[in-house]
């Protein structure tokens, strides 16, 4: 039986897990590449809109093609939602990895700046594992989106 202390603390964890992902979400993608145009940092914000357009059509690709239930199972009712149910590869975890192998490239040949690289890293990692403690994604997911958002990135570093 759970204590009071422990329920509380799960709450909390919870609550944690639940907005960080957000992080990997569309909306703060959206956020970071107008702050990068804001900036005028029109590169930058021209290779975001590349990834992020890469990351949602390759992830979509798969998913059509290779179905496979989340481990908290998610029902659907036409093909838009059948995409959406689908788990592997993780776009979260794409979107998270690209935005921030990109940052982290922009900060070290702007500032040669380790600290932005390991702070990258650890929001990665960090964003990657809610999906898992969020029943969304297993492992296999989240190393397909880590691989995705990789590939992205040299994509859209060539372009």
């Amino acid at each position: 039986m759970e204590t009071k202390k422990e329920s509380r603390y799960t709450k909390y964890v919870h609550i944690f897990f639940r907005d960080v992902t957000s992080l990997g979400g569309a909306f703060f993608y959206g956020l970071v590449s107008l702050l990068a145009l804001a900036a005028g940092e029109t590169e930058l914000f021209i290779r975001l809109v590349i990834g992020f357009v890469l990351c949602v059509a390759i992830t979509s690709l798969i998913r059509i093609f290779y179905f496979r239930n989340r481990p908290a199972k998610q029902d659907y009712y036409n093909f838009l939602e059948r995409i959406d149910a689908s788990s592997f590869p993780s776009l979260h975890t794409a979107r998270i990895v690209f935005i921030c192998i990109t940052l982290a490239y922009f900060f070290w040949n702007n500032f040669q700046n380790n600290y932005t690289t390991a702070f990258f890293t650890f929001v990665a990692v960090i964003v990657a594992y809610s999906r898992i403690y969020l029943k969304k994604h297993d492992w296999w997911d989240l190393l397909g989106g880590v691989v995705l958002g990789t590939i992205v990135f040299w994509i859209a570093t060539l372009i």
